[in-house]
């Protein structure tokens, strides 16, 4: 079987091929893995995006993620209800606020790893540094602070384990023993903030939002604040360690970035967010039939938005397949399509900025490990999850 043939496990290793012969041969099609139509054109992502009133937020229980996530939760939800929701999630994630915080959230976080990271000489980036500053910051933001680097990381590994691998009977075990632990460290958590509103992710979405006097419990909010976990937690890390690797890649654009780490650093982050999506789909369900390139995606179809092949698509992004630095600056699809567009856009950008800002000042002479192998795994969520390299200690 070939590369670019449609399995699950091509997509795991690496859909980029896959998804390149889809574009070609087969935009519009049924992926009979999942039970679910792929569409991965630019144009035609951004159709079935942009057409909420046919294509709304999936609500069935039999997708991966209402069994990882539960039901309901901000990405099933629509309307008022959803709408509702997004005022306590968005509240302190605007551009305004996270500028006023994040600096003094993230900063000492990067600078604390990468101090000691420092003196090694050589580490995994990925496994070592960048997913542990992600996860300490979101975790600290979300009010999870005594929760250790750790637990969170495997964490967010086993929820995606249960999301790419349901049918894996070890990947589901971690992943409910993973939600166990969320919902026992959680409920302290979510019955402090009730009494005691606080400055955490967590208090504004218990409060934010709702009529006076009233509250969203423990079994409204737990679905919706698994859903902020895995892609907070693991976002800003991978965005990062995607867009290192392109740049190590690449020793012109490596020497330019330590030249200028604060100048560049975004723009490296967001085109590293382009290359390699975090997030690689999003579900959509059809409430009529429609015809989109020449094939009709029927009424109550399950439907995903590949966002990471929208990323590569050769008609919107010249040589498309790489990392580049001095791209031309367009829009990507990584943070999804309204109405469900990610609230925390910008705080991701924030702390990815950070994360390379601070590694490429301090990390000198850093390039590849050429005696070590990069891994990079995944479809519905993919990153680089080991990045090996060295540097002048």
């Amino acid at each position: 079987m070939t590369a670019d043939a449609l399995t699950g496990e091509n997509l795991f290793q690496d859909p980029y091929p896959v998804y390149a012969r889809l574009r070609k041969e087969a935009p519009v099609c049924l992926f009979p893995e999942t039970s679910e139509w792929f569409v991965t054109r630019w144009a035609d992502c951004q159709t079935i995006g942009l057409k909420d009133a046919i294509f709304g937020p999936s609500a069935s229980s039999a997708r991966p993620e209402a069994r990882v996530m539960g039901m309901p939760n901000v990405l099933s939800m629509t309307g008022d209800e959803h709408k509702c929701l997004r005022v306590g999630i968005d509240e302190n994630l605007t551009a305004e606020k996270v500028d006023s915080y994040v600096d003094r959230l993230a900063r000492p976080v990067a600078r604390r790893f990468i101090d000691e990271f420092r003196k090694r000489g050589s580490g995994d980036l990925t496994a070592d540094l960048f997913e542990p500053i992600s996860v300490r910051v979101i975790g600290d933001l979300i009010g999870l602070v005594d929760v250790d680097v750790e637990t969170l990381t495997r964490w967010f590994h086993s929820l995606n384990g249960g999301l790419q691998r349901p049918s894996d009977p070890e990947a589901w075990a971690a992943c409910e023993r993973a939600r166990a632990e969320i919902d026992a460290a959680m409920g302290p958590i979510i019955r402090r903030v009730t009494e005691r509103p606080d400055h955490t992710l967590t208090s504004h979405v218990v409060h934010g939002g709702m009529p006076a006097g009233q509250v969203r419990g423990f079994d409204e909010i737990m679905p919706t604040m698994r859903v902020i976990l895995l892609g907070g937690l693991q976002e800003p890390g991978h965005g990062a360690a995607n867009a290192a690797l392109g740049l190590l890649q690449n020793p012109g654009q490596a020497k330019a970035m330590a030249a200028d780490p604060e100048g560049l650093s975004l723009r490296a982050y967001d085109e590293g967010l382009r290359w390699i999506a975090p997030i690689g789909v999003t579900p959509r369900l059809a409430s009529d039939d429609f015809e989109l390139a020449g094939t009709v995606i029927p009424k109550g179809a399950s439907v995903a938005i590949v966002m990471a092949s929208a990323n590569r698509d050769e008609a919107r992004f010249e040589n498309a397949d790489a990392f580049d630095l001095n791209r031309k600056r367009k829009p990507h699809a990584s943070f999804g399509y309204r109405p469900h567009f990610c609230s925390g856009h910008y705080l991701s950008r924030q702390i990815g900025r950070i994360s390379l800002e601070e590694t490429f000042r301090s990390l000198s002479n850093l390039m590849l490990d050429p005696g070590r192998e990069v891994v990079t795994k995944g479809w519905r969520f993919r990153g680089v999850l080991h990045l090996p390299a060295r540097w002048n200690a």
